[in-house]
């Protein structure tokens, strides 16, 4: 790894490390540049931003997803359906192994509104993942699980549905503090876009899984800990 391609890494795990520590409201660039020993000049050689770092940071966490996805269902003997499921589960910001950069994203990304972050995020799993997922619809259509017109065309569909169901799922997430009936609602956005994601494959009824609940639940009861610390923390400074 060249000096320069090293110094970004070390800048992007350890802005990673503090934003979990400190919050990312509260971590500046000069938080960083203290731990790293480093110049203004050498941060922004690399970043334009504290908010192009956290993008640097979703972007090696998608690609990082995408590849161990990839690398199960490769090795994996699985039909076109359990493919997809995995597909759909794996590339959820909620699948993400650390509940802080889970809990980070909806912070920023959703309930503060970062309208950006959300969109480069999208780009970037568009950008990886249709490749594979047009790849898998073509599998079904050759296995008779799905009946498509156009299969060519049905993986950006099927993103661009996917995308828009993360959203709706990480605003009800993001808010949970506030709604004792979050995982009621998510449960019914899930039943929605199953619905749509099986019509337009003509996929058999109830085959599609697009989020492990159990999954959701966990992440629900973790955000919900985090927002009680957070604002037991507040009323103490207080």
């Amino acid at each position: 790894m060249r000096k320069g391609d090293a110094r970004r890494a070390a800048i992007i795990d350890t802005a990673e490390r503090l934003f979990y520590q400190k919050g990312y409201e509260e971590t500046s660039v000069q938080d960083v540049l203290d731990e790293l020993h480093l110049s203004k000049g050498g941060f922004y050689h690399h970043f334009e931003s504290k908010l192009s770092l956290l993008e640097a940071i979703c972007e090696k966490r998608t690609v990082s997803t995408f590849e161990e996805t990839e690398r199960v269902i490769r090795e994996g003997n699985m039909n076109a359906v359990e493919k997809l499921n995995l597909l759909f589960g794996m590339s959820s910001i909620l699948h993400q192994d650390s509940m802080d950069f889970i809990a980070l994203m909806l912070r920023v990304a959703y309930k503060e509104g970062q309208v950006m972050l959300r969109e480069q995020m999208k780009l970037t799993s568009m950008r990886l993942m249709q490749p594979l997922v047009d790849e898998v619809i073509q599998e079904g259509v050759r296995e008779n699980l799905f009946f498509v017109k156009y299969p060519d065309s049905m993986g950006s569909l099927l993103l661009l549905l996917g995308h828009n169901m993360t959203d709706k799922i990480s605003y009800i997430l993001a808010a949970a503090d506030e709604d004792s009936e979050s995982l009621n609602k998510i449960i019914e956005e899930l039943k929605v876009y199953r619905y749509a994601i099986e019509t337009l494959l003509n996929a058999p009824y109830g085959s599609i899984q697009l989020y492990d609940v159990t999954r959701i639940n966990d992440v629900l009861l973790a955000i919900n800990e985090l927002n009680k610390k957070e604002l037991s923390g507040t009323l103490e400074e207080k």
